[in-house]
């Protein structure tokens, strides 16, 4: 059974009418950071500010190492959505994305502040169109924390496998960021495999579901000493006729290794739709 805490907080937040916001200190920067995503430049033209680029050409990559900061995704890309199952053209007829025209509008789960889940939060889209994560190596796995939402993930490395099946009697819970695996193919390539992601999550912006079966492959290519490139795979026979790569990326080492604290708090968008949103009367389809 499901955490019947969390889904009586995701009542709670609809039953107040939180909007999709990022949260910060104050209503002023919440406003800026939203115009800031919508002029945000190409993703290969950021570079965290105030951390100059480094020496060009970079030196080697260090063998077996992914350890500290990264920022991105830089260069990202991914491959255009198969074709879906019935059962996955169902349940994507039920979500309703945010517009330009209405962006109070929609039932992105992260428009209520719920969690951005695995792997869209790989994309780091929701919020700013980038994004922080660390590579800290603990005995037995790989701890991958994110700057947005300030969460983390574990990544098994003592040989364990994933569960074979999740949501049934005798089997753990579905997980918003799953279960998860990993290992050293070579010297430069660390591979990581997840499973038993909960279904309430969406894979993007446009609202591409996923199902409990689904199964995610990221590979974290160490090309230099500065660079890493990410691909990440999903394969949900239920939803989607053939695996596809939902993100192709590159991340760039952070030199002051500094993480920014990025949330979306329920509070903070109460404010702002109370001050902003109420006064103007744009609130669309929340009226």
């Amino acid at each position: 059974m499901r955490n019947v805490v969390a889904r009586t907080t995701v009542a709670v937040l609809f039953a107040v009418a939180v909007v999709f916001v990022i949260a910060a200190v104050s209503s002023p920067v919440i406003a800026q950071e939203i115009e800031r995503g919508r002029q945000a430049p190409p993703n290969d033209q950021f570079i965290k500010a105030g951390v100059p680029k480094m020496p060009n050409p970079p030196g080697p990559a260090p063998k077996r190492e992914l350890t500290g900061a990264w920022i991105g995704p830089q260069n990202k890309s991914s491959d255009a959505v198969p074709p879906m199952t019935p059962a996955g053209e169902a349940r994507f007829k039920l979500s309703q994305p945010k517009t330009t025209a209405q962006p109070w509008s929609g039932n992105d789960p992260f428009r209520v502040c719920d969690p951005l889940g695995f792997p869209r939060n790989l994309a780091a889209v929701a919020v700013s169109s980038r994004g922080e994560m660390w590579f800290e190596p603990v005995p037995n796995r790989m701890v991958i924390l994110y700057g947005q939402q300030r969460v983390w993930r574990d990544v098994w490395m003592d040989g364990r496998q994933l569960p074979a099946k999740v949501d049934a009697k005798g089997a753990p819970d579905s997980r918003f960021y799953g279960y998860s695996v990993g290992h050293w193919e070579d010297d430069y390539n660390f591979v990581v495999d997840t499973n038993g992601l909960d279904d309430r999550t969406w894979l993007d912006e446009a609202g591409h579901p996923h199902s409990t079966e689904a199964r995610v492959q990221e590979r974290y290519t160490r090309v230099d000493q500065y660079n890493i490139h990410l691909t990440a795979t999903i394969d949900d026979p239920k939803i989607y006729t053939k695996a596809w790569r939902v993100i192709d990326a590159n991340y760039y080492w952070i030199k002051d290794q500094d993480f920014d604290e990025t949330f979306c708090l329920p509070s903070d968008a109460i404010e702002y739709m109370n001050k902003v949103i109420h006064p103007s009367g744009n609130e669309g389809s929340d009226k």
